[in-house]
């Protein structure tokens, strides 16, 4: 893989700026909200930040200091959002076998869906689909199986240990630019069509996390960020000024960062 170019950041404000405003009680216009029990947060493409913790998703709106809840606490903790499209929101909770589709407003569009009910008594990521289906990984099949918005089941893959040759762990699973892409922190990144046929692996591993925006892959690894374009292979780096960040997401202009110690931030981002 080819490495082109580099980015300057520099802090929107202060670290001890930002960490004040956190601590500052909701709603203050322009200000982050930040939930102290966060486990993981997402970004929608129109900006609003979701944060999770356990069973509740706090939204937040940054430019406007819109606030809005979703809890459901007999499903466990939440294992995945996925707000690709904020108009249909999946929730998947993984202990349980349960997903639900929220509206913008956070909330339940349709019926709480059994994944057991489908056929699929085990299930370990899950992520939107194109026309409002959705995909989860079927961990006995070791296939990725795809179901449209009525619930009929479209696509299979196959099994992907006869079709790659590698015993596949998911941790992460992303429709995004007709393609779907599955992570695997060990195997690296498994690269499929939008009807579950296998392209290719990229060898990218022990990535923290992972994000794709407008074509380019965003990949966390220990202090830095490598920006990949699959169109091109070329890789952008940008070594992050901060230590132990988890997650990460990212616009044209700001980066939010979840570090290992609770704290959130926000970084201004600059293509030189």
């Amino acid at each position: 893989m080819k490495r082109r170019g580099h980015y300057c950041i520099k802090l929107i404000y202060p670290i001890a700026v930002v960490v004040l405003l956190l601590a500052i009680p909701f709603p203050l216009k322009n200000t982050y909200y930040f939930p102290q029990d966060s486990r993981f947060f997402e970004l929608d493409i129109l900006g609003n930040l979701y944060f999770i913790s356990n069973s509740t998703i706090h939204k937040y709106a940054p430019s406007t200091g819109l606030k809005s809840d979703y809890s459901r606490l007999t499903f466990g903790p939440i294992s995945t959002l996925d707000v690709s499209d904020p108009m249909n929101i999946l929730v998947y909770y993984s202990d349980y076998n349960k997903l639900v589709m929220l509206d913008n407003k956070l909330s339940i569009k349709n019926s709480v869906i059994d994944i057991s009910d489908l056929g699929y008594d085990q299930s370990s990521v899950a992520c939107l689909s194109y026309n409002g289906g959705f995909w989860i990984y079927d961990p006995v099949g070791r296939a990725l199986i795809r179901f449209n918005q009525s619930l009929e089941k479209t696509d299979n893959s196959g099994d992907l240990y006869s079709i790659t040759g590698y015993q596949i762990n998911p941790v992460q699973l992303i429709e995004r630019d007709n393609q779907l892409v599955l992570r695997d922190k060990k195997n690296g990144i498994f690269v499929f069509d939008r009807y579950g046929n296998y392209i290719r692996r990229v060898p990218f591993f022990s990535l923290e996390d992972m994000y794709i925006r407008s074509g380019t892959w965003q990949l966390l690894r220990n202090d830095t960020v490598y920006f990949f374009h699959p169109n091109t292979m070329d890789v952008d780096t940008l070594r992050l000024a901060l230590d132990g960040v988890k997650e990460f997401r990212s616009n044209s202009k700001i980066m939010y960062l979840l570090l290992k110690n609770n704290t959130f931030k926000s970084i201004a981002i600059k293509r030189l």
